[in-house]
């Protein structure tokens, strides 16, 4: 890799003391402003100490590190770096799953609770929540999937080194797992395998079978929580400026944008085809929850949409579900609350079935 110019060094300690150490990993002075602003806005909601937390998680981010929650997830080249807002998301998963279970009426200790994280990439998710959760729930399983290897290897080194630094709890070393498959591949020719075809070996479970007349037949919860950060910026947004050159050179753009699909579902833009594909997997698998992070609120407000217009052609079949359905964070408050701008920035859509 080569060395940073002494006068950007220079500049950035000027601008901020603590841009230097983050330029050593994110090799642009505009990358570096960015993390520093994460990293700034979760020290802020963790910690009345916020400046001591920051200057330390500075530190670890110059090591290569990119702290989350309470773990130390390792990043590299080709792999995306995990974000303050997927953390949020992710905490707000964790807290709608204790929810669920204090509703059964029965202890969460002795509760199963099934897991998919799709487009895992460092397997942050998977990981956080594991050690979110897991205090909680006796028979546990996370499945974290990606179609890349390189992603799937790192997210395999963070579970052994989080569970070597004694931030994850040993069962994570079985109770977490990591998978290849494709989230948008319908059955195709190719080795790489589909997320439906690898779900009854995983969960030791059958998908919905079909009756006599196709229609696939639904009788009980198979998933307990459906979490994924997929690609969801379009090809023209990733080039046209909108977004910016260090995102462009540094982070991988398998993990921003689509592939090129040959057709579009209708109501589908190319940016939201993981969405569509996420969501039918949500109501074939019959999942409790369902967390998809969005880029931005606009983005939300489609992927409710096309959620709607998929629940209300099952109901014309005959096949009639409640869910409540939500962007988070969106009021005032709640955006104050966890560190998000009111008008700008991700969001998360949330599907409880009723």
């Amino acid at each position: 890799m080569p060395r940073l110019p002494t006068s950007l060094l220079i500049n950035a300690y000027r601008e901020n003391p603590l841009l230097p150490s983050l330029l050593r990993e994110c090799r642009s002075l505009v990358s570096a402003r960015n993390e520093l602003r994460w990293l700034r806005e979760r020290a802020q909601r963790d910690s009345p100490e916020w400046r001591t937390r920051l200057r330390a998680m500075c530190r670890q981010r110059s090591k290569g590190d990119q702290p989350f929650g309470e773990l130390e997830i390792l990043c590299e080249r080709g792999v995306l770096i995990p974000r303050s807002d997927t953390e949020s998301f992710t905490n707000e998963a964790a807290k709608i799953i204790h929810e669920m279970a204090k509703s059964k009426n029965e202890p969460s200790r002795t509760s199963d609770l099934r897991v998919l994280d799709l487009c895992t990439g460092t397997g942050c998710i998977a990981l956080l929540l594991h050690q979110l959760v897991s205090p909680n729930f006796k028979h546990l399983k996370i499945i974290g999937v990606d179609i890349s290897p390189l992603a799937l290897n790192l997210a395999q080194r963070n579970l052994a080194y989080n569970l070597e630094q004694g931030y994850l709890a040993e069962s994570a070393g079985t109770q977490v797992q990591f998978q290849r498959a494709d989230v948008l591949s319908q059955g195709s020719s190719e080795s790489i395998p589909t997320v439906e075809g690898i779900l009854p070996k995983l969960y030791e479970l059958d998908l919905p079978k079909s009756n006599e007349t196709g229609s696939e037949i639904e009788t009980e919860v198979r998933l307990d929580l459906l979490i994924s950060n997929p690609p969801y910026i379009s090809n023209k947004d990733f080039w046209n400026g909108t977004t910016s050159r260090s995102v462009r050179r540094f982070e991988p753009q398998l993990a921003l944008v689509p592939p090129p699909q040959p057709a579009l579902p209708d109501e589908c833009n190319a940016e939201d085809i993981f969405y569509h594909h996420i969501l039918r997997l949500s109501l074939k698998s019959l999942a409790r929850v369902t967390v998809l992070e969005c880029g931005d609120i606009m983005q939300a407000r489609q992927v409710v949409k096309m959620h709607d217009s998929m629940t209300q052609a099952l109901a014309q079949s005959g096949r009639e579900f409640k869910f409540d359905v939500r962007i988070w964070p969106e009021t005032e408050r709640e955006c104050a609350e966890n560190g998000f701008h009111l008008y700008d920035g991700a969001r998360c859509v949330i599907i409880r079935r009723m």
